[in-house]
């Protein structure tokens, strides 16, 4: 018994250091003799102080919830030509952040579970806000999720706080692992501002058609998960004044192909990033065909705006390449090409920038991106390679007519490394 007590107390001295080797060494060096002489009280004493001390230990959890922290850093060298001014910036990639993360559990009965998760954004230069004019544009650390939930292996999981939508990442399949440089939302580079065939820089850039990101943006609600049924869930959400959507998931192995995908629906009427109330029907689907490698995913948003000054915005993606599974020791290399379409206007008015010039309200625009890339798996360090090309070429319509821009060439390398 006593030498369990020295023990926890070697633990103790191990976490807290000089100060509580200095209590514990006199209680420590009395031996059997002197702990004899102080009487039956000394063992509860100790105990009492060995709890005290242990209340104060950072622990990983509780008795009760268990604490695990995770998470991933992403960046690298953004190069860009606008026809006009080349440069490069160090810049972290925005189509997956770097984060970290604290994600909690508890098992209430043998079909109830409780947790949480807390996830916070860390970008110092966001590859989707650099512009010509700023390589520096935020340095902040935001929330993207803090939300608790419950789980019933019967019924599904209720998520309370903010966290994802129910159609958030549903554009975003992807059955190859091409994703930190094949990505279907148009997040590097694209603030960077167009110019004009005369060299005059404009106020456009590819967040006229996007409003910012295709994808559904992370929000204050509550979020419902069905169990799964052979590789498919249902997912509905409502967010504060007034947001709602609803989706269906699917990730399985048909045969030799593995398909991950997803469609949905949403209303926002409290107008979120475009400003205006809009209703959006989007999915995706990708499929591996794991014996030869080869693989393709598509992804398509249909935006529908409540303005009539507006059209629906329509946007289209499609990548295809190959999985060599053995051409390097450390891990897979996946070789991809890709192509977006989008149609329609989501920021009628860009934000006038001080040293751009202010095209006036947009009509009408259309933007075209093709590119092609590659990314290098190592798997013994749970990190990701890449390296990308995009031509990004923007064409716009204002109450003036026409404005013609110089397409835009974007080159961004970088790495991932997961936690």
């Amino acid at each position: 018994m006593k030498k369990d007590r020295i023990d926890m107390l070697g633990r103790i001295v191990s976490t807290h250091g000089a100060l509580v080797a200095l209590f514990a060494l006199p209680v420590i060096m009395a031996g059997p003799l002197a702990a004899a002489d102080l009487g039956g009280d000394c063992c509860a004493d100790l105990e009492e102080r060995v709890a005290e001390l242990e209340a104060t230990v950072a622990r990983k959890g509780n008795r009760k919830v268990s604490l695990s922290i995770s998470g991933q850093v992403n960046t690298g060298v953004l190069y860009f030509d606008d026809g006009r001014e080349s440069n490069a910036y160090i810049t972290d990639n925005d189509n997956t952040s770097t984060r970290f993360r604290f994600l909690g559990s508890a098992k209430i009965n043998s079909e109830l579970k409780a947790g949480f998760l807390i996830e916070v954004e860390a970008e110092v230069a966001s590859s989707n806000l650099v512009t010509q004019l700023s390589d520096d544009p935020n340095s902040a650390l935001s929330i993207r999720h803090s939300a608790w939930w419950l789980e019933s292996s019967r019924l599904g999981r209720i998520t309370v706080g903010q966290t994802s939508p129910a159609t958030d990442d549903i554009i975003l399949s992807d059955a190859a692992g091409a994703g930190p440089a094949a990505f279907s939302d148009q997040l590097i580079a694209n603030s960077i501002f167009y110019r004009r065939n005369d060299g005059v820089l404009t106020d456009l850039s590819t967040n006229v058609v996007s409003g910012g990101s295709f994808d559904t943006a992370r929000r204050n609600l509550v979020r419902y998960d069905s169990p799964l049924f052979h590789g498919a869930k249902l997912v509905a959400s409502w967010g504060e004044d007034d947001f709602w959507d609803v989706a269906l998931w699917y990730s399985g192995t048909l045969s030799n192909f593995k398909i991950v995908g997803g469609i949905g629906y949403l209303q926002d009427t409290d107008g979120f990033a475009a400003g205006l109330e809009q209703s959006e029907l989007k999915g995706s689907l990708s499929i591996l065909h794991e014996p030869s490698g080869l693989f393709g995913s598509f992804a398509y948003v249909h935006r529908d705006f409540a303005a009539p000054a507006l059209d629906d915005l329509d946007y289209y993606y499609v990548n295809a390449g190959y999985v060599a599974k053995k051409l390097m020791p450390f891990g897979k290399t996946v070789f991809y090409g890709e192509y977006a379409e989008g149609e329609g206007v989501s920021t009628a008015n860009p934000t006038a920038i001080a040293g751009t010039l202010d095209v006036g309200a947009v009509t009408d625009a259309e933007l075209t991106v093709w590119g092609f890339g590659m990314v290098q798996h190592i798997a013994a360090a749970e990190m990701e390679i890449y390296a990308l090309y995009k031509n990004l070429d923007l064409d716009a319509t204002t109450g003036g007519g026409a404005v013609n821009t110089q397409d835009i060439d974007i080159v961004f390398t970088g790495a991932r490394i997961k936690f």
